[in-house]
């Protein structure tokens, strides 16, 4: 007989690494072992989204000295509209309507939208619509970066995880009405369960994500790939993955076609907002001279010269990661850790602009768990001090960037 107090782990069935669960375990020994490593995600949550609204609430009460608490409560609830928040918005309720705008909204994917579309009919706002989505989105991107990394490696490195996700100053997209907290939500959410045997879970999860943003479609294909190499045949999940992905995809495709005429109207709009193809160095040189200060108040990016410095600071942090992950012989991790950060960060730093990177990094999941484990290996002292320079930076780097992004009536470009 089993203990009571074990759960059903996922293991490493050799030689094919299918991923099996033990059905002999009890799952009501599952659940009771589930629930106290849930809570503390959720508390990093709380924690995180308190802070980030008592920075909001300040930035704005300085800006508007004379208004009442009500009055600048009422406009840290709508600080998720900002920029791109606005274009969800538009998607929400009008579809890809005035797609021959200058910079128009089909560069936008429309899983996040819809999601949002059934909260909207009910309440008929627009202000409690992006509150409820965004809370609920990012509960569940800390809740499957908690899950997976624990999948991955153990309790310990899933909760450094997690504290790292809310440290990174970039965190604030998570609440603002971008689709970053729904991609790392369906992004983890799917390699968690296909890691715990739900493998229909999975291919649901794979399907949103392909439709909630252009790279989504690439996470299956990864996925799939390494599946088919680890178990050196191609099995049904590894057809249903590639079927799920096509199917996100697809609808995406329709509703372009459907609304512009054109099912690529997503790929086409890329020059207008000055995203084409360009050398990796490139991307870096354009970031390096983006600090150089321009004598133009309309600019959008010098007045965010922090988010300038940090999308730098980010190109290092996402290759160092990404090499540790994959060359790394001390601390293994599966193929699908250094494969998909890859993957997701290789269009963005092949970008002929660096602004924004730091939010496309922020969307690399994958590296909260591989810093947390690196981190775990250094010697005492060195954790010490760098536990101390991390928080303070990303503290000072946090509130800086969430003050431009929610300054009254004029929040500035951070991403």
């Amino acid at each position: 007989m089993q203990p009571a107090d074990l759960v059903a782990e996922p293991t490493l069935h050799e030689p094919t690494g299918e991923v099996v669960v033990d059905p002999s375990v009890s799952s009501d020994a599952s659940r009771r072992r589930f629930l106290p490593g849930l809570w503390f995600p959720v508390a990093v949550f709380a924690a995180w989204r308190l802070v980030h609204v008592v920075i909001t609430y300040l930035t704005i009460a300085d800006d508007h000295p004379r208004e009442s608490f009500t009055e600048i409560l009422g406009r840290v609830a709508d600080a998720p509209l900002a920029y791109d928040g606005d274009r969800y918005v538009q998607v929400m309720h009008d579809g890809y309507i005035g797609w021959r705008a200058e910079m128009p909204n089909t560069a936008f994917f429309p899983f996040h939208a819809w999601l949002s579309r059934p909260v909207s009919w009910l309440t008929g706002s627009d202000t409690v619509t992006i509150n409820v989505v965004m809370t609920l989105t990012a509960v569940a991107a800390f809740v499957c970066v908690w899950g997976v990394s624990k999948a991955w490696k153990d309790e310990v490195v899933a909760r450094r995880a997690v504290v790292l996700l809310a440290l990174f100053p970039s965190s604030l997209f998570l609440w603002a009405f971008y689709s970053e907290a729904l991609f790392i939500a369906l992004g983890a959410g799917a390699l968690w369960a296909d890691r715990r045997g739900r493998r229909v879970l999975a291919a649901a999860l794979f399907a949103g994500l392909a439709a909630t943003r252009s790279v989504g479609i690439l996470v299956p294909v990864v996925v799939v790939l390494i599946r088919i190499v680890r178990l050196r045949r191609v099995d049904r999940w590894a057809l249903a993955y590639a079927a799920a992905g096509v199917v996100g995809m697809g609808v995406v495709l329709w509703a372009m076609h459907s609304q512009t005429g054109d099912a690529f109207a997503w790929m086409k709009v890329q020059d207008a907002w000055g995203r084409t193809l360009a050398p990796p160095w490139e991307s870096v040189r354009q970031g390096i001279d983006n600090l150089t200060p321009i004598d133009d108040p309309d600019t959008i990016m010098i007045p965010a010269l922090i988010a300038r410095n940090w999308d730098l600071w980010c190109v290092v942090i996402v290759l160092a990661g990404l090499a540790y992950a994959g060359l790394s012989r001390k601390d293994r991790w599966p193929a699908e850790t250094w494969a998909l950060g890859l993957v997701l960060i290789a269009l963005p730093l092949s970008s002929a602009v660096l602004p924004s990177f730091n939010r496309f990094v922020l969307a690399t999941w994958v590296l909260y768990p591989v810093y947390g484990s690196w981190w775990g290996r250094w010697p005492r002292w060195l954790r010490v001090v760098s536990a101390l320079a991390v928080a303070g930076g990303a503290a000072y780097t946090s509130v800086a960037m969430v003050e431009r992004f929610t300054e009254w009536p004029y929040p500035r470009f951070i991403g």
